[in-house]
């Protein structure tokens, strides 16, 4: 076996290996976090303006957002 081989089983070894870490995809996960931070913005903004007397209700869903998009933010920077 040559040096060439080695390093194409080496590849081949290290790409397998990622196709099978890969089965959860990050991008699906962080796209899905952000669309739900949109949404619980939208709804806790038009509980907040429209609704004056569920202020605290729609001050808790725009928190809970924030809580996904915290949650989107460590996906970006840790994976």
């Amino acid at each position: 076996m040559n040096r060439e081989e080695i390093e194409r089983h080496i590849e081949e070894a290290t790409r397998k290996e990622r196709s099978n870490k890969s089965k959860f995809n990050i991008e699906k996960a962080r796209a899905a976090l952000n669309i739900i931070f949109l949404a619980c913005a939208v709804v806790g903004l038009i509980m907040y303006f429209a609704y004056p007397e569920h202020r605290l209700t729609g001050m808790a869903i725009v928190g809970v957002g924030m809580i996904f998009k915290v949650v989107e933010f460590f996906l970006r920077f840790l994976f």
